[in-house]
Protein backbone atom coordinates (compact mmCIF):
# COMPACT_ATOMS: atom_id res chain seq x y z
CA UNK A 1 0.00 0.00 0.00
CA UNK A 2 1.77 3.45 -1.05
CA UNK A 3 1.85 6.29 1.48
CA UNK A 4 -0.78 8.09 0.31
CA UNK A 5 -3.44 4.94 -0.09
CA UNK A 6 -2.54 4.96 3.92
CA UNK A 7 -2.50 8.07 4.73
CA UNK A 8 -6.09 8.19 2.87
CA UNK A 9 -7.26 4.81 4.88
CA UNK A 10 -5.99 6.97 8.61
CA UNK A 11 -7.47 10.35 7.29
CA UNK A 12 -11.33 9.16 6.24
CA UNK A 13 -13.80 7.24 8.67
CA UNK A 14 -14.58 3.65 9.65
CA UNK A 15 -17.22 3.74 6.73
CA UNK A 16 -14.84 4.52 4.25
CA UNK A 17 -12.71 1.25 5.55
CA UNK A 18 -14.41 -2.21 3.34
CA UNK A 19 -15.57 -4.58 5.77
CA UNK A 20 -13.24 -8.01 6.21
CA UNK A 21 -14.71 -10.56 3.68
CA UNK A 22 -16.61 -13.11 5.75
CA UNK A 23 -14.74 -17.23 6.41
CA UNK A 24 -17.95 -19.24 6.21
CA UNK A 25 -19.31 -22.29 3.60
CA UNK A 26 -20.62 -21.61 1.46
CA UNK A 27 -24.71 -22.17 1.03
CA UNK A 28 -25.43 -25.67 -1.11
CA UNK A 29 -25.57 -24.57 -5.08
CA UNK A 30 -24.02 -23.33 -7.78
CA UNK A 31 -21.11 -20.47 -7.53
CA UNK A 32 -19.18 -18.83 -9.44
CA UNK A 33 -15.61 -17.74 -8.13
CA UNK A 34 -11.81 -17.19 -7.98
CA UNK A 35 -10.01 -20.27 -6.74
CA UNK A 36 -6.27 -20.38 -6.12
CA UNK A 37 -4.43 -23.34 -4.19
CA UNK A 38 -1.39 -23.66 -2.19
CA UNK A 39 0.42 -25.76 0.22
CA UNK A 40 -0.45 -26.23 4.20
CA UNK A 41 1.00 -27.65 7.16
CA UNK A 42 -1.45 -29.31 9.10
CA UNK A 43 -0.25 -31.27 12.88
CA UNK A 44 0.23 -34.48 12.30
CA UNK A 45 -0.83 -35.03 8.55
CA UNK A 46 2.46 -33.19 7.18
CA UNK A 47 1.87 -31.06 3.87
CA UNK A 48 -2.06 -30.83 2.84
CA UNK A 49 -3.48 -29.08 -0.38
CA UNK A 50 -6.22 -26.25 0.16
CA UNK A 51 -8.02 -24.39 -2.26
CA UNK A 52 -9.50 -21.15 -1.32
CA UNK A 53 -12.59 -19.69 -3.10
CA UNK A 54 -13.30 -16.15 -3.35
CA UNK A 55 -17.21 -16.00 -3.91
CA UNK A 56 -17.94 -13.66 -6.90
CA UNK A 57 -22.03 -14.31 -6.95
CA UNK A 58 -23.98 -17.18 -5.95
CA UNK A 59 -25.40 -18.69 -9.46
CA UNK A 60 -28.36 -20.67 -8.02
CA UNK A 61 -29.23 -22.03 -4.54
CA UNK A 62 -30.39 -26.13 -3.68
CA UNK A 63 -32.73 -24.15 -0.98
CA UNK A 64 -33.62 -20.82 -2.10
CA UNK A 65 -35.13 -19.86 1.35
CA UNK A 66 -30.96 -19.95 2.44
CA UNK A 67 -29.38 -16.45 3.14
CA UNK A 68 -26.62 -16.21 -0.14
CA UNK A 69 -23.38 -15.05 0.79
CA UNK A 70 -21.73 -11.78 -0.45
CA UNK A 71 -18.83 -10.95 -3.29
CA UNK A 72 -15.73 -11.61 -1.31
CA UNK A 73 -16.73 -14.23 0.67
CA UNK A 74 -14.10 -16.78 1.33
CA UNK A 75 -13.93 -20.69 2.04
CA UNK A 76 -11.61 -23.13 1.48
CA UNK A 77 -11.48 -26.71 1.55
CA UNK A 78 -8.23 -28.78 2.63
CA UNK A 79 -7.49 -32.61 1.81
CA UNK A 80 -5.26 -34.64 3.79
CA UNK A 81 -3.58 -36.81 1.67
CA UNK A 82 -2.63 -39.46 4.51
CA UNK A 83 -5.82 -41.46 3.66
CA UNK A 84 -7.76 -42.79 0.56
CA UNK A 85 -10.64 -40.13 0.65
CA UNK A 86 -8.75 -37.29 0.72
CA UNK A 87 -6.30 -38.19 -1.58
CA UNK A 88 -8.74 -39.39 -3.81
CA UNK A 89 -10.71 -36.02 -3.48
CA UNK A 90 -7.90 -33.46 -4.05
CA UNK A 91 -7.01 -35.46 -7.66
CA UNK A 92 -11.31 -35.40 -8.26
CA UNK A 93 -10.43 -31.39 -7.38
CA UNK A 94 -7.36 -31.17 -8.92
CA UNK A 95 -8.16 -32.34 -12.63
CA UNK A 96 -9.90 -29.77 -13.77
CA UNK A 97 -7.31 -27.30 -13.61
CA UNK A 98 -4.56 -30.08 -14.74
CA UNK A 99 -7.16 -29.84 -17.90
CA UNK A 100 -7.28 -26.41 -18.47
CA UNK A 101 -3.44 -25.22 -17.41
CA UNK A 102 -2.12 -28.49 -19.84
CA UNK A 103 0.17 -29.64 -16.33
CA UNK A 104 0.36 -33.34 -14.91
CA UNK A 105 2.50 -32.94 -11.63
CA UNK A 106 0.31 -31.69 -8.64
CA UNK A 107 3.02 -29.54 -7.53
CA UNK A 108 2.96 -27.47 -10.70
CA UNK A 109 -0.77 -27.33 -10.90
CA UNK A 110 -1.02 -25.85 -7.58
CA UNK A 111 1.52 -23.08 -7.97
CA UNK A 112 -0.01 -22.33 -11.55
CA UNK A 113 -3.63 -22.32 -10.05
CA UNK A 114 -3.93 -18.66 -8.71
CA UNK A 115 -6.80 -16.66 -9.00
CA UNK A 116 -8.77 -18.85 -11.40
CA UNK A 117 -11.93 -17.87 -12.74
CA UNK A 118 -14.20 -20.87 -12.03
CA UNK A 119 -18.11 -22.40 -11.17
CA UNK A 120 -18.20 -24.71 -8.10
CA UNK A 121 -21.13 -26.62 -7.47
CA UNK A 122 -21.24 -27.35 -3.50
CA UNK A 123 -22.88 -29.11 -0.80
CA UNK A 124 -22.64 -29.25 3.13
CA UNK A 125 -21.09 -31.65 4.71
CA UNK A 126 -21.20 -32.51 8.23
CA UNK A 127 -18.66 -33.82 10.90
CA UNK A 128 -19.49 -37.74 12.13
CA UNK A 129 -17.83 -36.84 15.16
CA UNK A 130 -18.89 -33.50 15.77
CA UNK A 131 -22.29 -32.70 14.59
CA UNK A 132 -21.55 -28.46 14.84
CA UNK A 133 -18.47 -28.51 12.32
CA UNK A 134 -20.40 -27.92 9.18
CA UNK A 135 -17.43 -28.51 5.87
CA UNK A 136 -17.82 -27.54 2.16
CA UNK A 137 -18.52 -30.40 -0.12
CA UNK A 138 -17.06 -29.92 -3.33
CA UNK A 139 -19.76 -31.91 -6.10
CA UNK A 140 -17.81 -30.35 -8.83
CA UNK A 141 -15.26 -27.42 -10.58
CA UNK A 142 -15.63 -26.50 -13.72
CA UNK A 143 -12.31 -23.95 -14.93
CA UNK A 144 -13.77 -21.18 -16.96
CA UNK A 145 -12.09 -20.37 -20.05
Amino acid sequence: MSEQSMDNLLDGTLDDIADLPEFKNFEAGAHRVTASWSLKEIDNHGMCPEVKFVLVETMEKADEQAAGGAAGDECSALFMLDNEFGAGKFKANLLPFAEALGLTKPRDIIEAAQDVDCVIITGLRTDKKNPDKVYLDIKEIQVVA
